[in-house]
């Protein structure tokens, strides 16, 4: 083992790339150029000096390198293999495993700059089994940072080009279980935005997932989802796509309790649900968020405590729903 965490890095990233660039058919010889890149940022991102000057200096000498690779150098179909490694490196730029950011601000040239250009570049086609891939060579990390939107943006690469209307139940529910099983890695969840968008990407068809989802949990056991847990878990319909349905409406709504007392939207919300759903399910549901009135907070092992802000939503719209019925 080496204490060197830029080696470990360095030789993890690429055991996982020759697999994806086996699966991608990308080239022995366009592996070869577009790893060398990678390895140039790494390189700058470790020997980089506390110096803004030098540091756009050098994003600036990274992204000619990178325009010249991407435009001459390598074959077109490379890119799909490129932006999940962007994706990568990205989200351990922003963690704590490498050296803070603080330091070095080397991210910025692959946040604010190549992501966005590939992401939303529908040129770059991923079929329904590469993307899957992706999200294998994606799945495991030291660290999921906050800071780096690596959820996000994954999630955006298949929103931008529909990829799950091509896959089969089965592929599509592989692609989401590693999705989630990033979700499950974070240290803490700040929101619970990325996994609604998950919830959204789910149909009558997808009856594996939707079991999966009921039995989903998180590795730090942190209340927001203790909470998410405990209402899909509840009987609310017959019928197993309207339960879920309904179960999807209910977590929607419930995450908007926010302010000291109920907002004129809020209000009206609650009016539709209650057109739709029995008053007892509402009920019933409220009264298992308010079970959690203990997990408002979230204490790591070293002691810190963090507010669970996602939580605090539910608790206050189980508690004007109670007030309410």
């Amino acid at each position: 083992m080496t204490d060197n965490p830029y080696l470990t890095f360095k030789n993890d990233e690429f055991a996982k790339s020759e697999i994806l660039a086996k699966e991608l058919n990308i080239s022995a010889s366009d592996f070869i150029k577009i790893q060398n890149w990678f390895y140039l940022l790494l390189l700058k991102h470790e020997q980089a000096i506390h110096d803004k000057e030098e540091q756009v200096k050098t994003e600036k000498e990274l992204e000619a390198k990178f325009n010249e690779l991407i435009s001459s150098e390598i074959e077109r179909k490379c890119y799909k293999y490129i932006l999940p490694k962007l994706l990568h490196y990205n989200n351990v730029f922003n963690d704590a495993f490498l050296r803070s950011l603080y330091v070095v601000r080397l991210g910025a040239l692959l946040r604010d700059n190549l992501i966005g250009k590939f992401v939303k570049d529908k040129m770059i086609v991923y079929s329904p089994e590469d993307f899957f891939h992706i999200t294998v060579y994606l799945r495991d990390n030291y660290f999921v940072s906050p800071n780096s939107n690596f959820i996000e943006d994954i999630l955006k690469i298949e929103h931008v080009r529909g990829i799950f209307k091509q896959a089969t139940n089965d592929v599509k529910f592989s692609t989401l279980k590693n999705i989630l099983h990033i979700i499950h890695q974070k240290a803490f969840h700040h929101d619970i935005i990325c996994f609604k968008k998950i919830l959204k990407l789910v149909s009558a068809k997808d009856v594996a997932l939707i079991d999966y989802l009921k039995k989903f949990q998180v590795e730090n056991q942190q209340g927001c989802y203790k909470i998410l847990n405990g209402i899909f878990n509840l009987e609310i319909a017959e019928d197993d796509w309207d339960d879920f349905d309904i179960k999807v409406q209910l977590i929607n709504f419930f995450d908007t309790g926010r302010g000291a007392n109920p907002s004129a939207g809020w209000k009206k919300k609650f009016q539709e649900l209650s057109g739709t759903i029995d008053s007892k399910k509402l009920l019933l549901t409220a009264n298992t968020v308010l079970k959690n009135d203990n997990c408002k907070n979230f204490e790591f092992d070293y002691g810190a405590q963090w507010g669970d802000d996602t939580a605090k939503r539910f608790l206050k719209s189980a508690q004007w729903i109670r007030a309410i019925l």
